[in-house]
């Protein structure tokens, strides 16, 4: 009994390894495609193994997804297997071919890029194996980015005497955004002395997020932040430093 309850233990413990183990690696992970018109991009995908892999590569639909949200339908793979020789690279493309007279907004899915185990005739083997899930963002029609506004600014002193800009995000748009913040930094005139960029991860919609990053010790008597999004800007404020 204790010997079956050993093994038990074992096989769900590979069950939960099975696809944290990657020999593969792709790139990029994320893709922003327009549903305006016809589009192909491609999928990096390295074998960084001494062996050959199997590769399978099929759509699938995030938890929380609804379904007239979700684009996986509408993206064509090729191709759909392959063999990676080892320690080599490939191209996989894919389309997204909306249905016409779709909804203004933003449709989400997923790629999976999966390693499958070997298979021996004749022989019992276990290959540990990876999944890489990528995700595609679909834009229909424009961004109204009037729905996207700056709830929450502030500083925080940090341990090593360090300031940092907080500045908090609500996003009620039908899109997710990928924020920048460009800080300039002013003398009493009113002149550049210095500039820096901070990039935030991406916004769901309907979501708020925070953009955090360190001030270059204060310099000046006051910083301009710009906040923008694919080249539209978002936010403007001037704030006094001393």
């Amino acid at each position: 009994m204790k010997r079956n309850l050993n093994c038990l233990v074992i096989f769900i413990m590979l069950s939960f390894t099975v696809f944290g183990f990657f020999r593969t690696s792709v790139a990029p992970g994320v893709f922003d495609v327009s549903l305006d018109r016809p589009v192909t991009e491609e999928i990096i995908v390295v074998n960084n193994s001494n062996e050959p892999i199997r590769l399978k590569v099929y759509t699938g639909k995030e938890e929380g997804v609804e379904e007239r949200e979700y684009l996986g339908e509408w993206i064509r793979v090729f191709p759909r297997m392959l063999t990676l020789d080892a320690n080599s690279e490939r191209r996989v493309k894919f389309s997204v071919r909306p249905p016409k007279n779709i909804t203004n907004g933003e449709y989400k899915g997923l790629i999976f890029i999966e390693e499958l185990p070997d298979v021996v005739e004749g022989k019992t083997t276990l290959t540990l194996a990876g999944r890489h899930g990528l995700t595609v963002y679909g834009i229909k029609g424009k961004i109204d980015y009037k729905e996207i506004s700056v709830s929450n600014i502030k500083f925080e002193n940090k341990n090593n005497n360090k300031v940092e800009l907080v500045i908090t995000l609500a996003n009620k748009s039908r899109y997710s955004i990928k924020p920048e913040v460009l800080v300039k930094y002013l003398d009493k005139k009113g002149k550049i002395i210095e500039e820096s960029k901070m990039r935030g991860s991406r916004i769901l919609k309907d979501k708020i997020g925070t953009i955090k990053g360190e001030l270059i010790a204060t310099k000046g008597e006051s910083i301009e932040v710009t906040l923008i999004s694919k080249g539209q800007q978002l936010y403007k404020q001037n704030i006094k430093l001393k």
